[in-house]
């Protein structure tokens, strides 16, 4: 029988079998390496299917007992409940309220009042007996400001508090939207990895038959070859995915604040479903973060009539008690009472009360100003958002539908074609690169889905669902 040389998988046999399959005639050598080449190859054979000797193609994950199967498993809403409690930026905003509530306290009390001590006509030889005029003071002082300010100012520190509130809103959900967002990286990450595994065993098929083909003599060795470049080049690209998940891995342990890895659970994640584009528009006002910012040009119009009112004196309260100390410690001179008001006057409000409103009223422009700015950029991302989510339904439904059934059912009409000479290797490895493009595109445009709800979701101002995921 005719006996072909596969020059691809060629192997220099040791000295030792050379020397015992060495035949002493021409014609027998042939035929006692053949031999021998059978014997090694059954033997190898018997190894792999007793497990002695298993080697895992590239695109195999990892085996059960390794090092990230023990990992601890998180759910999205476990991850979610745990950002929302161990974040450091939202302890900061929790700290924020505390202090503004502290503050709008303090100032709306007035200032503590001042004891005031002294002595009037004091001698300077020091001897205090010398002078019938020499008087001790004891006295009290109370600082009152212009009329109305402590109450603005009051106004003024609740609605700061309110705003910090609002803001932790805000924080919360913008939180909840970026640990989505980062555990669908993740999760898009992990399923690029068993499409490529799923994408290797289809090379592996493609492999064997132009391996069939080359051993029966009817194919050439360069589509061995190909099909062999394009099963192991799945290497680099499962290298590349998992650079990319492991950065979303430390981006999503960022945003819980944990310090060791974890793994995500394999259900699919779930998204609320965003509300309409009308219901969105008609609740923006209602957003944390829009109410944010109302509630800062809210605090800022009190700091501008409070800047207003410095144009009215503060008056300053004293009572005081004298004692004259006159030649003996006991006298017949009477004590006397006194209480004094002191005004403050402004004498030139054009350079200091004037310029203090004018600096207040410009806050209160920027402000405004940055209010309008926010609320119109998220209309704009509102309806960008409402847009893109409509055209990957669509998307999805093509692709998941039609584009990957009829990809995976060309991949099975090329095995076949070539497998009976009708196709070409290049025909093959063309139809095995389009359904890793339509499946890995399919995914894409999936994640992108889940990912723009989760916009939509924030935008919509409300953690459907609260802590939990639904």
């Amino acid at each position: 029988m005719p006996f072909y040389r596969i020059s691809l998988f060629e192997r220099r046999a040791s000295k030792t079998i050379s020397h015992f399959c060495k035949a002493p005639t021409n014609q027998e050598n042939t035929y006692r390496q053949f031999l021998c080449a059978s014997f090694v190859a059954g033997l190898l054979l018997a190894w792999t299917s007793s497990g002695i000797l298993r080697v895992p193609p590239v695109w195999a994950g990892p085996p059960p007992g390794s090092t990230t199967s023990t990992l601890p498993v998180l759910t999205l809403a476990q991850a979610i409940r745990l950002g929302l409690t161990r974040n450091p930026g939202l302890e900061g905003e929790r700290a924020r309220i505390l202090r503004d509530q502290a503050r709008s306290v303090e100032v709306g009390e007035l200032q503590d009042p001042r004891i005031v001590v002294g002595e009037q006509y004091f001698p300077f030889n020091f001897n205090m007996g010398t002078s019938v005029l020499t008087m001790t003071t004891v006295g009290v002082r109370q600082d009152f400001p212009p009329w109305g300010k402590r109450a603005l100012l009051h106004k003024n520190a609740a609605n700061e508090e309110k705003a910090a509130r609002w803001n932790l809103d805000d924080k919360k959900a913008l939180l909840v939207r970026n640990i989505r967002i980062s555990w669908l990286d993740l999760y898009q990450a992990r399923q690029q990895e068993s499409i490529l595994r799923s994408v290797g065993a289809l090379w592996q098929k493609a492999f064997q038959a132009a391996l069939g083909r080359y051993r029966q003599g009817t194919g050439s060795e360069s589509d061995v070859l190909l099909a062999q470049y394009q099963k192991d080049s799945l290497r680099d690209k499962m290298e590349e995915i998992r650079i990319g998940k492991e950065k979303s891995l430390h981006r999503l342990m960022n945003l819980l604040h944990v310090a060791r890895p974890f793994r995500i659970s394999s259900e699919k994640p779930r998204i609320p479903d965003p509300l309409p584009e009308s219901v969105l528009l008609k609740r923006i006002n209602d957003h944390p973060a829009i109410e944010y910012g109302v509630s800062k040009d809210n605090a800022q119009e009190f700091r501008v009539r409070s800047a207003e009112r410095d144009k009215i004196p503060a008056i300053s309260v004293e009572g005081d008690y004298s004692y004259f100390m006159g030649p003996n410690l006991i006298t017949s001179t009477p004590n006397l009472f006194s209480v004094l008001l002191t005004f403050n006057l402004p004498v030139r409000p054009g350079e200091r009360q004037d310029q203090k409103v004018a600096e207040e009223e410009h806050t209160l422009n920027m402000l405004e100003a940055g209010l309008e700015t926010k609320r119109q950029r998220f209309i704009e991302e509102i309806r960008d958002s409402e847009g893109i989510y409509r055209h990957l339904l669509s998307r999805t439904a093509i692709l998941d539908r039609i584009l990957v059934s009829e990809a995976r059912r060309n991949v099975e009409a090329s095995l076949a074609g070539y497998e009976t000479g009708t196709l070409e290797m290049g025909q093959v490895l063309s139809a095995m690169e389009q359904v890793e493009n339509v499946k890995l595109r399919a995914l894409s445009v999936r994640t992108d889905l889940l990912k723009t709800s989760a916009k939509l979701s924030y935008l919509s101002g409300i953690l459907q669902g609260g802590l939990h995921e639904p």
